[in-house]
Order: C-alpha cells, then sequence, then structure tokens
C-alpha cells in the first residue's frame, strides 16, 4: 500500500516546506546575484534569514518543552544579522553575548521545571545492537535503547540538546565499560542494569550530575562516565 504524503501540519512536513523554501531562496538570490540586477550583494546581506526560516520551525514544532527558546534565538540572531547587513545599524557582539548565556538558562530552567513534558517530548527510542554507542544530539533530541551483550562503551555529545540512553537490556564485555559524554546546555538520562556499578568521573561547570544508581555487591561490572557537562545535567537511574 503506498503511504500518504506528510500534512504541512505534521512536524516533518512543516520542517520540508520550510526547508525547500530556504533552499529556494538561496537559488534565486544566487541567481539574482549572477544576473547582477541589483548593486547589493543579495546573497550576502540576506542569508541570515535562513536562519529566521530555522527559527520560525523550532518554534512552530518544537523537539522538547523549552526548545522554543533556541528558536527565539536564531529568530533575533538572524533578524539582527540581516538589520547589521542592510547598514541600518551596528551591533557590538561582545556587549551582548550574556544574552544568550541568559536565555541558555531559561531553556534549562524550563526543562527542570516541567520535567515530564520534557520526557514526553522525546523521539521514540530506536533499538541498536552495536557495542558502541555513537550519538550526536546538537540541536536536537535522541533517545536509543541498547541490547547488546558486548557493550563497551561509547561516546554521547549533545549541544542545546536531549538524549536519553537505556541500557537495562546490555550487557558489559569485560570487567568495565567507559562512556564518555560532552553535554552543553543539554540534558542526557542514563538508565543501567541493577548489577552494573556506576562510577562518575565528570566535570561539571555551572552543571551537575546525579546518580540515582544503588551500587549492588558484588557488582557483574562497571560502567565509567568521563567527560565534561556545562549549563547542563546528567542523571543516572536503574
Amino acid at each position: 500500500m503506498p503511504t500518504s504524503p506528510l500534512p504541512p501540519s505534521s512536524p516533518q512536513g512543516g520542517h520540508r516546506v520550510l526547508l525547500g523554501l530556504a533552499v529556494i531562496a538561496f537559488g534565486v538570490l544566487a541567481l539574482l546575484d549572477n544576473l547582477r540586477l541589483f548593486d547589493r550583494a543579495l546573497l550576502r546581506t540576506f542569508w541570515p534569514l535562513g536562519l529566521v526560516l530555522w527559527g520560525l520551525a523550532r518554534l512552530a514544532w518544537p523537539a522538547r518543552h523549552g526548545s522554543g527558546v533556541f528558536g527565539a534565538i536564531l529568530v533575533g540572531v538572524g533578524l539582527v544579522l540581516t538589520v547589521e547587513n542592510l547598514g541600518f545599524m551596528h551591533f557590538h557582539w561582545r556587549d551582548w553575548w550574556p544574552v544568550f548565556v541568559i536565555l541558555a538558562g531559561v531553556s534549562i530552567l524550563l526543562r527542570g521545571v516541567w520535567p515530564g513534558v520534557s520526557s514526553a517530548a522525546l523521539p521514540a527510542a530506536t533499538l541498536e545492537h552495536g557495542g558502541l554507542v555513537d550519538i550526536d544530539a546538537s540541536f536536537s533530541a535522541v533517545s536509543q535503547r541498547h541490547d547488546s551483550r558486548q557493550f563497551r562503551g561509547g561516546r554521547i555529545t549533545s549541544t542545546f540538546g536531549g538524549v536519553k540512553l537505556d541500557l537495562t537490556q546490555a550487557a558489559i564485555d569485560g570487567p568495565e565499560a567507559v562512556l564518555e559524554i560532552h553535554a552543553r546546555f543539554s540534558g542526557v538520562e542514563l538508565h543501567v542494569p541493577r548489577d552494573w556499578q556506576v562510577v562518575v568521573e565528570v566535570a561539571a561547570t555551572l552543571g551537575g550530575v546525579e546518580d540515582k544508581t544503588v551500587s549492588p555487591s558484588p557488582a557483574s561490572a562497571r560502567l565509567v562516565l568521563r567527560g565534561t557537562v556545562t549549563c547542563g545535567g546528567i542523571e543516572i537511574r536503574h
């Protein structure tokens, strides 16, 4: 049976519509520049409007609660850059960079006040069988389950994103596995089996790591967490 196309009101359909509009606009501006119909270089002047479209997509179809803050940042930056390129005003970015830190803090706060809404907004978990985790959740949300009987660790990188990793059906190959986590303005939720011992070696700056597991005696294996957290958090539970 052929599948019906996604309606524009769905997140996937809406993203495709805005992406298509952005690509068309890019091509039109490049063509007009090549034809030299205007004195101003249109593509160099109006490219920040692509950020505005991206931000509008995040506002219209947020990946999780609080991600609208990131969309607002994109819209604001795109408009400011466009106005500056038009020569109407000039911004000293070194004076205004703390605003982005404040907005990032607001996004983290919203995810903390409504954690249930944030978790519910994560996409459906995908099942992986490999022995190594490799997740990049920059500006997105990722939910994975691993059932490998030879789990060896891996790497999680997230910037302005969210990650949920379920390892409750996995088994460590050897005495220990090392999972490296780098979370910036992000939240990571990790679920581990009850017979694993979790060792946290993560450096946190304006963030933290909350280990809610109970150390077993004896432990079947150790999971060592290493990496950094900046303006974010990691939560480990069974």
